[in-house]
């Protein structure tokens, strides 16, 4: 074996050796979750490739539910009083979606398949119950509910739909 082969197969080996990790870094999933108070559950899974997920939860008996399936989905869940419950669920690549809360009593799911679809879910007093389902590419949906008792009920098929809705009782 010539010298010349020698050296060129040891670089070979040397430069495929260095992209390992990188290539196992971009194949990571991260999830982050914090939980304090009484009875809190959170069930999570993600399968694909650069998934993040941040959960967090305060107060008594929180539920959180989340599956994301697919490549650079993004997700946060919050929640702070007492007796919520969030389910959140995407499939595809490049979703992002946040869930909020902050009272008592709130429900909230949102689910998303496809491309670049964005999602949001704010409620903040008790009482509120938020449903979003989108599939396709390209949409938005955004949901803020301020003082109790408020519902919404969005679903969106297609590309470059846009939804909000804002209800106030503050």
């Amino acid at each position: 074996m010539s010298m010349r082969l020698i050296l060129a197969a040891g670089l070979s080996l040397a430069a495929i050796m260095t992209t390992l990790p990188t290539a196992e870094a971009q194949q990571r999933n991260r999830v982050d979750i914090r939980q304090a108070g009484v009875s809190n559950e959170i069930a999570g899974r993600q399968r694909g490739y650069e998934n993040r997920l941040v959960l967090q939860q305060r107060g008594s008996r929180q539920f959180i539910s989340t599956y994301q399936d697919g490549l650079r989905n993004g997700a946060t869940v919050a929640q702070y009083g007492r007796g919520n419950a969030a389910a959140l669920d995407q499939y595809g690549r490049r979703n992002s979606a946040v869930i909020g809360q902050d009272g008592a009593y709130n429900d909230a799911y949102a689910y998303q398949n496809g491309y670049r679809n964005e999602a949001g879910i704010a409620q903040f007093g008790y009482g509120h119950s938020a449903v979003t389902q989108q599939s396709g590419s390209h949409n938005a949906v955004g949901v803020i509910q301020a003082g109790s008792g408020q519902t919404a009920n969005v679903s969106q098929r297609g590309s470059g739909n846009v939804t909000l809705i804002i209800q106030g009782d503050h």
